[in-house]
């Protein structure tokens, strides 16, 4: 005797009424066999089944179709038409044929709450309860049939990342930038010339990153006007701006702009000079008045 797995069809030749209500039956291959009642046993050499089959049950003693089909998933009427079953009188030791839900759907069984469900499934619970928005979650019921969500959609289309800006280019446009918003104030621009200082600027961002820091003070250099010194910069006033994360000239301005002590300095009429400095996320903007 084989067990039929789910998915062999086959093709009903004959059917006589003795009391194993015995079918003879020829599967897709050609193969020619016997199958009882539920169907569940086939007299046939290859393992075979029988479409809608998913796996059987044999019945243990206290058991009842109602237990049954609620530790399966089924209904009691669906797991009756399943085994030609007209009433329910069933014994120790039957074996019976558990009818398989449909494509895409999942049967409640005892114990089942969304969660376990989705775990089973191997789906998010958000994508469950989006795939049944008239189903209670918190009301589940034996045998209720759910829907499964779809998991071979194609993931939505993430945006390109963006490519690292070339130092030299941001650091210019951060420039135009600091001009920009000057001039909106009624303010000279600056001037970038200085390549010593922003030689600093630049040495500044750096060593944040590779000492994994953020703060003015260098545990390298110390502080911003330490560094100056030590890199023999002339000035009359001083002062420092530094970022870290912006991804474009423009969103570190922007966050710049936003904060008060950072926009003072941009914006200060003491300032005549600026070095601007971008290393792997890393901002700084160095200003002075030269002496």
């Amino acid at each position: 005797m084989k067990y039929l797995s789910a998915g062999t069809t086959v093709k009903v030749i004959s059917q006589t009424k003795n009391p194993n209500w015995w079918i003879y039956v020829q599967t897709a291959s050609g193969t020619k066999g016997y199958v009882t009642n539920s169907p569940t046993y086939v007299k046939l050499t290859p393992a075979t089944q029988v479409a809608g089959v998913t796996n059987t049950y044999t019945v243990k003693s206290g058991d009842t179709l109602w237990r049954i089909a609620s530790s399966q998933g089924v209904s009691v009427t669906d797991l009756m038409k399943a085994n030609n079953l007209t009433s329910g009188a069933i014994y120790p030791g039957q074996t019976l044929q558990i009818p398989a839900s449909s494509a895409g759907q999942y049967r409640v069984v005892a114990g089942d709450t969304m969660w376990k469900i989705a775990s089973k499934l191997g789906v998010s619970l958000n994508s469950l309860l989006q795939a049944n928005p008239g189903v209670d979650a918190n009301q589940l019921y034996v045998g209720q049939v759910l829907k499964v969500p779809q998991t071979s959609q194609a993931p939505a289309p993430q945006p390109a990342p963006q490519p690292a800006p070339a130092p030299s280019s941001v650091t210019e446009q951060v420039v135009q930038l600091v001009n920009a918003e000057r001039a909106k104030a009624g303010l000279k621009p600056l001037r970038a010339d200085n390549a010593t200082l922003n030689r600093m600027a630049r040495d500044k961002a750096v060593d944040m990153i590779q000492k994994n820091y953020f703060s003015h003070t260098s545990p390298t250099y110390g502080s911003p006007f330490a560094m100056m010194d030590k890199y023999g910069i002339q000035y009359g006033y001083a002062g420092e701006n530094i970022a870290k994360g912006q991804t474009t000239a423009q969103q570190v301005m922007n966050d710049w702009m936003n904060s008060s002590g950072h926009r003072a300095n941009i914006l200060s009429p003491n300032f005549d000079t600026i070095g601007v400095g971008y290393y792997q996320g890393a901002w700084v903007q160095e200003f002075i008045s030269a002496r």
